[in-house]
This record gives structure tokens, C-alpha cells and sequence, in this order.
């Protein structure tokens, strides 16, 4: 840690009411990243009970409330939420890195956000809100790596920090770190923070190759997102018979995870066979995606889908789905074809089998750690032929892409050990 010893035993000893826990980095426009604070909502209040209040610090926070009114989410403090034109939101951005910049090095500037005119912005209430919390969370995700300029991220832990916060990074996919500029900001992250969890080995290996000298506790466990529950089928909604519908999930995107691009031809085309093959094997298709439905987000699943799949058999789902109406769609769903990792882990708890197209390393490295690996493909390697020859093994032998419920129960409570530590820490 940065701050001295004397200011952390006097501004982070144990609370003596509830646990004020700040969940910040969280994308809630993007329902794999809500799906990600709902999971650490649920793994900190089976450790805490009633002793913890959960607050989310997101980068749109203005249209994220209106999606989940039931959480309480203010605005970022080093994310400008998006604008147009872009360039105001790019100058705005800046004035939100000098302010923060400002209250870690001087606490006194925390005065001016006292004024008259400066009280009742949204930046000044999130402040104070950060200010009141015990804990400062880093959602799970994959931002801590070289192609993101991860500044912002580095400016709020630092300020978490300097207030005498525990700083805790969840879930994380993280590295290589070899850019100077990436070795520089994990190193800053690294000094500010008490405990780090990695969904992979590779990633702990680039945090301890870049991060030296750190007292931080690290440890690799599964994604958050494992710490939900599938709704339970009922016997009235229980399926009789095989359920035979699929749901199909791309994205856009132009690189590989070797390659600094890829053939989007082949993906798309891989996709299209993928849709045509359970069509044509009686299957009702439909595309449907984590990023979708959200104007303002700056992923539209469903308009790639749309081009993708046009003049095909595959339904385009356009709407906005929570992480709880993904599982009620998964809850009638047979078999998910995705992109997006987080549908594949929502399918997974949901025990529906599920083929992955890899876009980062991180579903390479969930799929090899849960034994799938023969149903997950790089997204420059993916063919048509690849993946008729998949979705055929899984109409044969569906099991074969299904966890066991003793397996998604271990994998639950290591998903809830993160929470099960802070509460140590915090104890100690």
C-alpha cells in the first residue's frame, strides 16, 4: 500500500455498522458486466447478510438506473458518460482526470466540491457517496490488459486508496503488460491494492511477473458470474420432451487472439452454417446477445447479427435482456452457439450445453480450466466446417457440453470465496 500505516489503521479499521462496499469499472449497460455485479452483489451478501450495502460507481450511470432501478448507481468519477460529439465527451474526460488527480494529491480540494454551484452535480454527489464507502470493489472484467488504456481505472483505485479504502480487484483477465505504458499503470494499481483474483493462470503469471513486492492476497478463482443460480424448473415448466431451440450470439469485432485481424468472412459465414444446420434439423433459431438494446452503449450486438443473418432462418432479438431475463430465456433454451462469454457462463449455470467462439483469451482459458476445450474455437480459426462438426457432436451427445450439479455448486462457492476473504480482512 501507498498510504502510511498510520492513516490506514485510523481510516480503514473494521466498521462498527454495515459494510459500505463501492463496486466501481462496473459497464452495466453491457448485461455481462451487470450479470458480473449481480454475481458480487450475491457472493457479498452470503458472506456479509444484512451487514453490507452494495453501491455501483458505473460509466453511464444516467441510463444504467433507469435499466435497474433497484440498485443504487452513480456516475463514475474518472468516466465521462458517452456524449455526443465525441469530442466533448473526450474534453470532459480530461476534466475528470485533473479532479481526480487533484483530490488524491491534495484532500483539501474535496472543499470545492462544497460550493453552491458545485454541490449538486453528479460528480460532486458521487464523491461524496466514494468518500462514505469502507471498500472499494474493481468489478470483474477484461480491462486491466495492453490494447485498453486502463488511466482511468489507475486514477480512481488511487484515490480509493488515499481515502483509506481496501482495495480489492475481482474477477479479473488481465495482462500481458508489455506495453510501457500497461507496465506502468498495473504497477500504480498493484501499490494500491489488498487483495486481486484471477480467472486464469495467465493472468495471475502477468500480475506477478509486472507487480514485485506487493503484500496483496492473489488467488485464482472462477468468474463471478458462477456465484449465480439458475431458476429452478418447475413441473409445470419443466420440458417433457428435448427442448429444440438455440440461441446464437456474434459481435462485431476485427481482431484475433493471435492475430492483429482476421478473416470476418469466415466467422460470419461459421455463424450462418451454425444457424442453418438447426434450422434445417428442426430447431427454432434465434440470435440473442449480452450487448444489445442499450442506444447509448457502444456494442449492438443485434445490429451484427441482423447483417450477419439476414435472409437466413435465424430470429433477430433487438431488445434489452437483464441478466435474470437471459436465464429465464436459457431456462427454455437446448443448445447456445456465443461470442459472448458471459452468455456461455449463463448458459453453463443454466446447464445448457454451449459452443464458444473465443474473441480474448479469457474463454480459451475458461473453457480449458472447465474441460471443454473441444467446444471452443479461436475466432480467426473458426470455420464453417469447425463448427457444423461441433453442433453435431452436441445434437448426438448434448452431455458432453454440460456441467454436472456437484461440478456448478464448487464452482459456486469458489466464485463466493473473494467475499469470504474481504470479510476476513475487514475482520482483522
Amino acid at each position: 500500500m501507498t498510504m502510511s500505516d498510520d492513516t490506514r489503521s485510523t481510516e480503514s479499521r473494521p466498521p462498527a455498522g454495515p459494510v459500505l462496499i463501492g463496486v466501481t469499472n462496473a459497464v452495466l449497460s453491457n448485461t455481462g458486466d451487470a450479470a458480473i455485479f449481480e454475481a458480487i452483489t450475491v457472493s457479498l451478501r452470503r458472506a456479509f447478510g444484512d451487514a453490507c450495502q452494495i453501491v455501483a460507481f458505473d460509466s453511464n450511470a444516467s441510463v444504467t438506473s433507469r435499466l435497474y432501478p433497484e440498485w443504487e448507481i452513480h456516475q463514475q468519477l474518472s468516466v465521462s458518460p458517452p456524449r455526443e460529439p465525441a469530442r466533448l465527451r473526450t474534453v470532459l474526460q480530461r476534466v475528470r482526470h485533473r479532479l481526480v488527480r487533484l483530490l488524491t494529491d491534495d484532500r483539501r480540494a474535496s472543499r470545492l466540491l462544497e460550493a453552491p454551484l458545485v454541490r449538486r452535480s453528479r460528480f460532486a454527489r458521487a464523491y461524496r457517496r466514494f468518500e462514505e464507502l469502507d471498500v472499494v470493489v474493481s468489478s470483474g472484467g477484461t480491462y486491466l490488459v495492453d490494447h485498453y488504456n486502463f488511466e482511468a481505472r489507475v486514477l480512481e483505485l488511487r484515490l480509493a486508496d488515499v481515502l483509506g479504502k481496501r482495495v480489492i480487484l475481482w474477477t479479473q483477465s488481465m495482462g500481458p503488460f508489455e506495453s510501457s505504458r500497461a507496465v506502468s499503470q498495473i504497477e500504480r494499481i498493484g501499490a494500491v491494492t489488498d487483495a486481486v483474483f484471477f480467472r486464469d493462470d495467465r493472468s495471475a503469471r502477468a500480475w506477478s511477473r509486472r507487480v514485485r513486492g506487493s503484500d496483496a492476497e492473489a488467488r485464482e478463482v472462477p468468474d463471478a458470474v458462477f456465484a449465480l443460480t439458475a431458476p429452478v424448473p418447475t413441473a409445470s415448466t419443466a420440458a417433457v420432451e428435448p427442448v429444440r431451440r438455440a440461441l446464437l450470439s456474434v459481435r462485431e469485432w476485427s481482431r484475433g487472439v493471435d492475430a492483429s485481424s482476421f478473416d470476418t468472412a469466415a466467422y460470419a459465414a461459421s455463424m450462418r452454417s451454425a444457424g442453418a444446420l438447426l434450422a434445417s434439423s428442426g430447431w427454432d433459431v434465434r440470435a440473442l446477445s449480452t450487448c444489445q438494446g442499450v442506444p447509448s452503449y457502444a456494442y449492438d450486438d443485434s445490429a451484427e447479427a441482423a447483417r450477419i443473418f439476414a435472409g437466413g432462418d435465424v430470429d433477430v432479438d433487438h431488445e434489452f435482456h437483464s441478466p435474470g431475463g437471459l436465464l429465464s430465456e436459457l431456462s427454455s433454451t437446448g443448445l447456445v452457439v456465443t461470442t459472448r462469454m458471459h452468455l456461455a457462463i449463463l448458459s453453463l449455470i443454466s446447464r445448457v450445453p454451449v459452443i464458444a467462439i473465443a474473441y480474448e483469451f479469457k474463454t480459451l482459458e475458461l473453457f480449458a480450466n472447465l474441460g471443454l476445450s473441444d467446444f471452443v474455437v479461436k475466432i480467426e480459426d473458426v470455420t464453417p466446417e469447425w463448427m457444423t462438426e461441433r453442433i453435431q457432436m452436441l445434437l448426438d451427445e448434448p452431455e458432453r457440453a454440460r456441467l454436472s450439479h456437484e461440478r456448478l455448486a464448487q464452482l459456486r462457492a469458489e466464485a463466493d470465496s473473494p467475499a469470504g476473504h474481504l470479510r476476513r480482512l475487514l475482520e482483522q
